[in-house]
């Protein structure tokens, strides 16, 4: 069962024929590509004329939702992409009998009784009813073949299916419930499989795992559109499967040179994409957070060298920076450092001008600042703080300069944003997150240290003696000496298996299309009455009712998250509680902003509010 992708459902499709949008209200406004100006509308185009200045181009949001579909996975393919796979790892499996651990053949004499060996490329491995095999032409056989049809695959009369106890609340909802937001047990919630000490057959065990997909959040839907949403692509799926299949000990040459070369050519890609030189370095990571921690150890050990300085050491953050930053200290063992939360502008970026009083005052009283970050996609409103005028200040009082671009990074891939990030090929490091813009699966975070030696200095592994007859090369950068991290999970087919099987344009034009569906629920929520609503930067679009409390915009929250299709949540910035939407998951669409617009506009006629003169926009 599919529990994520219900935009091919038919009744998500109903709803759409059903759902009649409203005339955009008259403001005047100019925007950049796709917007043009002009006082007619181009029906040849498919521009529809948002006021008498403002043209939306829906012929160019048409052709990046085009590309962007290519993430969406049909069953046939997600079979096709796993069978084809499974094939490879049976040949290497079935290999593992006939080979010594460092991969050459063993003669013939020593196979144990096998009558030939199995060359690359053979995989006749079959040996019972329930075996899958496969030729040239052969996916599998047996009572747990593979059927594909319209909405699911498959395997076996057990394999998982909707069912009345799989406890959905309507074919279209984000969660199991209405009110499942909150953490705790949900009334369809169930305990795992216990371990025991005799197996079940996979038949129990695929049933049990597959009741998960009732009792979380489902991010992958196109109407999540709440914290910084998880997705994952089927070839992301795909590439974990044959990371722990083969298995390799990725983080040194002398183990798996190969693995080593991937994670290194992603590493090198992303550096490249922010101006880096190649002399930087950096790894992946479990996430933004670890990222971070890695960046900011270096940081630590480049600037503040000695451990009885750690009490006047002085880290500088905006009021938006990511709350994991502030953590990595006690984890750095900096739990004593000064922290200085830096106000935002108007714009909701740091304060140079601040942020320069801060260090002044600092330095006066004999303290040490040692790092700033400076973010680019502030998790709360999407916001880029300027990233050149930060380094200047950082530079002139000797501070490493960090870039959080765990949300907004990859946003670095469109033409239309590229200028947003001016400056960050100065920093001294930065995060980012490949679970996020790229679309992997969670625990695949990246980070970058520009001048790569700083970083090896910082993680340099001393072999124990067990170690000492592994042949190593000085000039060998491992993995393992660019991170804390050793026995990690081989994470970068889950990222370079999409990107080669899609290629980079599909994944730029999956980011510019939720840059313009932000562009466009703002223009949208900009014509309402009783709206409040801030102009994106990135994909987060802030709105609320002005001039009521925070409760009667909680009420608005709650009636269009009633019934489940949407999965929003608030946010205070500046003091004020705001309605968040971020638009960040591949599947979402022009049709789902569509719908939630209309959820919107019916709530608030529901709430019975005053009427008003003009809509409030800010």
């Amino acid at each position: 069962m599919d529990v994520t992708n219900f935009s091919s459902q038919p009744h998500w499709r109903h709803c759409y024929r059903n759902i009649c949008t409203d005339n955009f209200v008259e403001r005047k406004h100019s925007f950049p590509s796709p917007f043009t100006t002009s006082f007619k509308t181009h029906s040849r185009t498919k521009k529809i004329t948002m006021s008498s200045e403002v043209v939306f181009n829906l012929e160019y949001l048409t052709r990046l939702e085009e590309s962007a579909r290519t993430l969406e996975s049909t069953p046939q393919q997600r079979s096709e992409m796993m069978f084809k796979a499974q094939r490879e790892v049976d040949a290497y499996l079935e290999q593992l009998s006939l080979d010594h651990p460092t991969g050459w053949v063993i003669p013939p004499k020593e196979t144990q009784g096998q009558d030939k060996l199995v060359q690359p490329g053979q995989y006749q491995v079959q040996s019972g009813p329930n075996q899958v095999q496969s030729g040239p032409d052969r996916v599998q056989s047996g009572p747990y073949q593979a059927q594909s049809g319209p909405d699911q695959v498959q395997s076996g009369p057990d394999w998982v299916q909707s069912a009345p106890d799989q406890a959905q609340s309507g074919p279209d909802r984000v969660q199991s419930g209405p009110d499942q937001v909150q953490s705790g047990r949900g009334p369809h919630e169930t305990e795992p499989l216990p371990i025991q000490e005799n197996g079940v057959s996979i038949d129990e065990v695929l049933r049990d795992f597959s009741r998960i997909g009732n009792e979380m959040e489902r991010e992958g839907h196109p109407g999540h559109m709440a914290y910084v949403p998880g997705n994952s692509t089927a070839p992301a799926a795909i590439g974990d499967f044959l990371a722990a299949s083969f298995n390799p000990y990725s983080l040194n040459v002398a183990s798996c040179r190969r693995a080593v070369k991937m994670q290194q050519m992603i590493v090198q890609w992303v550096g490249r994409l922010f101006g880096y030189p190649s002399a930087c370095a950096g790894n992946l990571t479990s996430g933004g957070t670890v990222a971070t921690m890695v960046a900011m150890t270096t940081a630590r050990d480049h600037k503040v060298p000695r451990s009885k300085d750690y009490s006047r050491s002085v880290l500088y953050l905006s009021e938006l920076t990511h709350d994991g930053v502030a953590k990595c200290l006690s984890t750095l063992g900096m739990r004593e450092a000064v922290v200085r939360k830096v106000p935002v502008d108007d714009k909701y970026r740091m304060d140079v001008n601040i942020l320069r009083k801060f260090i002044e005052n600092d330095v006066q009283n004999n303290l040490l600042p040692f790092l700033v970050v400076a973010t680019t996609g502030t998790t709360d409103v999407g916001s880029v703080d300027p990233v050149p005028a930060i380094r200047a200040v950082a530079t002139q009082y000797n501070m490493w300069l960090h870039v959080d671009a765990c949300y907004g990074g990859f946003f670095v891939l469109c033409n239309s944003a590229k200028h947003l990030f001016e400056g960050v090929e100065t920093a001294d490091s930065i995060a980012v997150d490949p679970h996020k813009g790229l679309y992997a699966p969670f625990g695949t975070g990246l980070v970058l240290v520009r001048n790569g030696t700083l970083l090896r200095n910082s993680n340099t592994r001393q072999h124990g003696n067990y170690m000492q007859d592994q042949l190593t090369n000085p000039e060998d950068w491992n993995p393992e000496d660019l991170t804390f991290e050793q026995s990690a999970h081989f994470r970068a087919p889950r990222v370079l298996l999409p990107l080669q099987l899609y290629g980079v344009a599909t994944f730029r034009d999956a980011l510019q299309e939720k840059l313009e569906l932000a562009k466009y629920l703002y223009l949208r929520l900009k014509g309402q009455a009783h709206i409040q609503v801030v102009e994106p930067v990135l994909s987060t679009v802030l709105f609320r009712i002005p001039g009521v409390s925070d409760n009667t915009n909680r009420a608005l929250l709650r009636e269009i998250t009633t019934d489940g299709r949407f999965f929003i949540t608030t946010t205070t910035v500046k003091g004020v509680l705001y309605l968040r939407v971020i638009i960040f998951c591949y599947r979402t669409h022009r049709q789902d902003v569509d719908v939630f617009i209309n959820k919107v506009k019916d709530a608030v006629v529901k709430m019975e509010l005053p009427e008003v003169e003009f809509c409030h926009a800010g």
